[in-house]
């Protein structure tokens, strides 16, 4: 296969010069085949090529050359926030060309102006989704777009947004990434792009199944081949004799309980470790805040002995720390769930996929198979550029009976092609209502939604459908936003979500508490969910300490009824300061689990806020309000003032309130005082802080 020399690559040599420091003197097969395929004159194109084979250097490349032909600004997409911040750190090397790099990311209810100032902008899907409902002058100007992870348009939560950020983009020069396209060339033409379709990998992938057969386990490679290993667990055999030849692995399990039952399984094993790497490691891991102390404690545990779990349940900055220890070489062992494969890059020698079922949360009991795509996401992880010559992915099952048709399935076959998921009405109403924010004529809404890869036939009666019920509802007059169709639009929350509050607010008074706001806001289609047993269920109705807006007397009881109360209890809890471990402890959840609701939440209040406020609804919209100041930092109402000052939270504010500095005034007038409460360089810092916002200078 081609490769291209940097020396001969026809761009400016000061761009040579950031590569080469990067290691790179030469490009690989699939970056010199795109450059042949006109990606530095910008031509249009839908790159599919396994993970680890140089996407983000195209991605560059291909930004670079159009922003020094002087076209205007380029736009890189994201499906996650942490791979935002990932390639934000990785472009900031083009700054020394005078590139201008800026990243955003949440916040819906902004334009974001101050971007126009840069060149490269990374974003996520649904933070640029949102900005085109607000049509910011420097996004109007943005003429290249980089969709990256863009198998995410086949996700049936992520993919409606995908889709309709893509529509949008098309009409610009553009550059989609994915590791899994098996229809590339029906999707490139609905991208008017040039596919390049390739699997051509910088380390080899050796793919095989792993059997257990009479307490004796078995690989058998797709190519023939077999390796017998020692004893009776599958999973605990082979990530020993992995990691025993220098090897790492990530396991991956369909349960946040699977895979921390794995990772104490795994731990028991004699793994080769470096004890002063581990030392420093378990250090950061017992300085960070945003964690209960149960959670970091058992990870201390495992992290000792080479082995740590990753799941959504885990806060940031725990996940933060295993991933940087696994890519240090530190951890040896990782057991996650499949989240871990479409988030940040961390590479291993080996991948072992030990469920090939999940449970279907709409069907009570039920298991399914994961999708194809899903195992090619996660067998793509196998293999590290630099350590590894060769990477390793392998199915467990559970008898040899499995072992052919799961390779035929898995190992053998494409990934399922990439489908239009606009096709609910939530999906499709939201899409409107996006387009709407944009356009001026219903022929025009036709024309722009006809854009999508839903049959046409289909896409006609969605419209039909569609309009008539934005307009039932209020958020249409014709074609054109009402104030709170436009409101809605803005906030970026779905039209469904939108009718829950107000017909809610519209038809109960204010005298109900917290708890049945925030109950309103968790049965919303925005809103988390978290697991709830049948006894449990039975105990959030006793604890709620006043009713919920909707009665469940009246049939609204069921799964969504009590993972919405059992939210809104947890937010009750937050915002009266309860502690965090008591929390975590009493509902069952993890640290990352309690940020996910406070993070949402804070959204949804204000939401519903703006929304009373548009309603004219005042009574609610000054409950909202003061709900929506306490969520975020999880205070009482008398805390609310204090902890705007950075670095002051909710345990900060509570000593300082206590010892009678109650205000950011008082902050400002007592430095000493707030120095032997927090210490020196804390309370000075804090300090400083309450006097930026208070507008003065020390």
């Amino acid at each position: 296969m081609k490769v291209v020399d940097l020396n001969d690559l026809p761009v400016k040599e000061e761009i040579k010069v950031i590569l080469k420091r990067r290691g790179i003197v030469s490009l690989n097969p699939v970056q010199s085949e795109a450059v042949e395929k006109g990606l530095l004159e910008g031509k249009r194109l839908l790159l599919t090529s396994p993970t680890g084979s140089g996407k983000t250097l195209i991605a560059e490349l291909g930004m670079l050359s159009h922003l020094m032909r002087g076209e205007r600004r380029a736009v890189y997409v994201t499906p996650l926030r942490a791979l935002t911040s990932e390639k934000f750190v990785t472009f900031k090397d083009w700054e020394a060309l005078g590139i201008k790099v800026g990243m955003t990311s949440g916040d819906y209810d902004t334009d974001d102006r101050y971007l126009s100032r840069y060149d490269l902008v990374v974003t996520t899907y649904e933070k640029l989704d949102s900005l085109w409902r607000h049509k910011p002058e420097w996004l109007l100007e943005t003429d290249y777009f980089v969709l990256d992870e863009f198998h995410y348009l086949n996700d049936g939560t992520r993919g409606p947004v995908v889709e309709s950020v893509a529509i949008r983009a098309k009409r610009n020069f553009l550059l989609a990434l994915s590791a899994t396209v098996s229809n590339s060339s029906q999707i490139a033409q609905w991208l008017s792009a040039i596919p390049i379709t390739t699997n051509w990998r910088p380390v080899p992938l050796k793919e095989g199944i792993l059997v257990n057969e009479r307490r004796r386990s078995q690989i058998y490679y797709s190519d023939g081949s077999s390796y017998p290993l020692a004893g009776s667990d599958p999973i605990l055999s082979y990530t020993e004799k992995v990691v025993n030849e220098g090897g790492q692995v990530l396991v991956f399990r369909n349960s946040r309980k699977m895979a921390e039952t794995t990772a104490w399984k795994i731990k028991e094993l004699d793994l080769k470790l470096k004890k002063d790497e581990i030392k420093g490691l378990l250090s950061r891991l017992e300085e960070v805040e945003d964690a209960g102390s149960t959670e970091k404690e058992a990870l201390k545990e495992l992290i000792a002995s080479g082995v740590a779990f990753h799941h959504a349940g885990l806060s940031r900055g725990l996940r933060e720390v295993i991933e940087d220890g696994f890519r240090r070489r530190i951890i040896k062992v990782i057991t996650a769930t499949p989240t871990l494969a479409a988030g940040v890059n961390l590479p291993a020698r080996s991948v072992v996929v030990g469920d090939i079922y999940r449970f279907n949360k709409k069907i009570l009991g039920y298991q399914e198979e994961i999708s194809v795509m899903e195992y090619k996401q996660m067998s793509g992880r196998a293999g590290r550029p630099g350590y590894d010559t060769e990477g390793e992915s392998v199915i467990v099952v559970r008898n040899r009976k499995d072992a052919e048709r799961v390779a035929r399935k898995y190992i053998l076959s494409p990934p399922e092609p990439i489908e239009s998921k606009l096709g609910n009405e939530s999906a499709f109403y939201s899409f409107l209502l996006g387009i709407a924010s944009d356009v001026s004529s219903e022929d025009e809404i036709t024309e722009v939604a006809q854009e999508s890869l839903l049959d046409k036939e289909l896409v006609k009666n969605y419209i039909e459908k569609g309009l008539a019920w934005l307009r039932e509802n209020g958020f249409l007059e014709g074609v054109k936003l009402t104030r709170f169709g436009r409101r809605v639009a803005d906030l970026y929350i779905k039209p469904f979500t939108a009718r829950v509050i107000k017909d809610t607010i519209s038809m109960n008074s204010s005298e109900n508490c917290d708890i049945a706001y925030f109950h309103m806001l968790s049965m919303t289609p925005d809103a988390p969910v978290v697991n709830v047993s049948e006894q449990e269920g039975e105990d959030l109705i006793d604890m709620a300490y006043c009713p919920p807006f909707v009665d469940p007397e009246e049939g609204d009881e069921g799964e969504e009824y009590y993972s919405a109360l059992k939210i809104a209890l947890i937010l009750h809890d937050w915002i009266e300061e309860v502690e965090e471990d008591q929390i975590l402890s009493k509902y069952r959840i993890g640290s990352g689990d309690l940020r996910s609701i406070v993070e949402t939440m804070d959204r949804l209040t204000y939401s519903g806020y703006q929304l009373a406020q548009v309603l004219d609804l005042k009574d609610h919209e000054k409950i909202l309000l003061n709900l929506n100041r306490r969520v975020s930092d999880g205070v009482k109402e008398e805390l609310v003032d204090l902890v705007k000052v950075s670095g002051v939270g909710r345990k900060r504010g509570r000593l300082l309130y206590e010892r009678g500095i109650r205000k950011p005034e008082d902050i400002v007038m007592n430095p000493d005082k707030v120095k032997a409460l927090l210490g020196e360089k804390l309370g000075e810092r804090i300090v400083k802080e309450a006097a930026r916002l208070l507008g003065g200078v020390l």
